[in-house]
């Protein structure tokens, strides 16, 4: 009887086995443009969805700074016997030691700049928009506020008194009337700044595209078509 022979023998050392190996090949011409052509279309849809993508971020910024501004006008009364604060229609953010009618000088307890002092721009409440939109954002109209609220008499109400230096009226005293808009994003193309001697110092267009972000007496924020009071 014959000894049985294995079908395969053992590898040696440093042998290399074809079994299990795939065969590769290189890539034909055709498949490269292919290939490319995919690339190159992905990009191009990349590309075009990038400024909805940083509009809807802007806006989304704005809202977050307009509802911090306005919720801080709105815990002034708090501490003033129910007085909103004294504002100018159109707000800087630019903090000024000293300097009243402003927002951030004004309301500096409630926007985390207790105890400030200086000059300087508050950088952390300027809308990424508006940042871009002049070429001095200190000096930039950043808000416009409600100085003036028809009420069907001849005397329309001032809610922070810097029309004609009336005092500020109380929250009490606009009950009725809270969903009316406090403040909004400035622009020239907004109607109470276009007649406004400060005009040339708001963005020309408004940065947020169609919209604007608006804060109301009631507290509530959101984005309005620019034609909508």
């Amino acid at each position: 009887m014959f000894p049985r022979v294995p079908l395969h023998r053992p590898l040696g050392k440093g042998a290399i086995c074809m079994e299990g190996l795939r065969v590769l090949r290189a890539f034909t011409i055709v498949e490269l443009l292919v290939a490319l052509a995919i690339v190159a279309v992905l990009a191009g849809l990349a590309l075009a969805a990038l400024p909805s993508i940083q509009q809807r971020a802007e806006r989304a910024d704005a809202l977050a700074k307009i509802r911090t501004m306005g919720s801080a006008v709105l815990r002034y009364p708090a501490d003033h016997a129910g007085r909103l604060p004294p504002l100018w229609p159109g707000q800087v953010l630019e903090f000024q030691e000293g300097r009243g009618k402003r927002i951030v000088t004004e309301c500096a307890d409630y926007l985390g700049l207790s105890g400030a002092e200086g000059t300087f721009l508050v950088e952390t409440l300027m809308p990424r928009a508006y940042a871009r939109a002049m070429k001095d954002p200190a000096q930039m109209r950043v808000y416009v506020m409600n100085a003036s609220i028809p009420n069907g008499t001849d005397d329309p109400l001032e809610p922070f008194g810097a029309v004609g230096n009336n005092d500020s009226l109380t929250l009490a005293a606009l009950a009725g009337i809270t969903g009316t808009w406090m403040m909004q994003n400035a622009d020239q193309q907004q109607p109470n700044v276009a007649a406004a001697p400060w005009k040339a110092n708001a963005p020309p267009e408004p940065p947020l595209g169609d919209v604007r972000a608006v804060f109301r007496f009631d507290g509530s924020a959101g984005l309005i078509k620019i034609d909508e009071p």
